[in-house]
């Protein structure tokens, strides 16, 4: 049975979940995840944490068939127009375009809307398919500002050790919510079901981290 997300594993170095697919009978994908404060990967560490929760879990490990690792942003801010300006007036697309969600990093969703919308055009030149993805980009960034202000919540309001309540109560509201907030479609009424009831980090904290102070550190 896949396992989503296993946040019963030791909070290290923030938010952290154990993401398991399995193959086949006797092949498991195991994906160590954290919501870390900085992009650094120990290789040797997070190797033997995943050897560890497999022995937790009783599965024996005759070969290990691939590895890779890798780093998603997670963006609480920005200045839109100079990250894009940083490449020159060339088309752009997925992350280089400022294109992701803003909480999970995933950029193919939007990688495939831009191809099917470059696809549709007749002019290919280079100044206009500059022109389209920048104005696609561009309307995409304004659009996400509540999932950057949410993250800005989770990274400066909430110590890393206390981040896994912020998702332990995101992850008890409505499946189809949780599914448009992954597709970065969410509702008014959406972000007000994730912003109204008990918040697990206190208000005052929260509202101080969005107008720009870092609590953790005092800046």
């Amino acid at each position: 049975t896949p396992v989503i997300m296993d946040a019963t594993v030791a909070q290290i170095d923030g938010y952290r979940f154990v993401y398991c697919l399995p193959l086949a009978d006797d092949r498991m994908f195991v994906e160590d995840t954290y919501y870390s404060d900085t992009p650094g990967i120990d290789h040797a560490t997070l190797g033997a944490r995943i050897d560890q929760y497999a022995g937790v879990h009783g599965w024996v490990t005759d070969a290990v068939v691939g590895e890779e690792s890798g780093v998603l942003p997670v963006a609480m801010g920005g200045d839109f127009e100079a990250y894009w300006r940083s490449t020159g007036r060339v088309a752009k697309a997925g992350m280089r375009a400022g294109m992701f969600h803003p909480t999970t990093g995933y950029s193919l969703p939007d990688a495939v809307r831009t191809a099917t919308m470059i696809a549709g055009r007749r002019d290919f030149g280079g100044i206009a398919l500059h022109d389209a993805t920048h104005a696609m980009a561009k309307a995409t960034w304004a659009r996400r500002g509540f999932y950057r202000m949410l993250d800005t919540m989770l990274f400066k309001a909430a110590e890393p050790a206390e981040r896994y309540r912020v998702l332990e109560r995101f992850y008890t509201l409505s499946p189809r919510l949780i599914g448009r907030f992954y597709a970065g479609q969410s509702t008014m009424t959406d972000k007000a079901r994730v912003l109204t009831g008990k918040p697990p980090v206190p208000i005052g904290r929260a509202v101080r981290a969005i107008l720009g102070a870092d609590l953790r550190t005092g800046a």
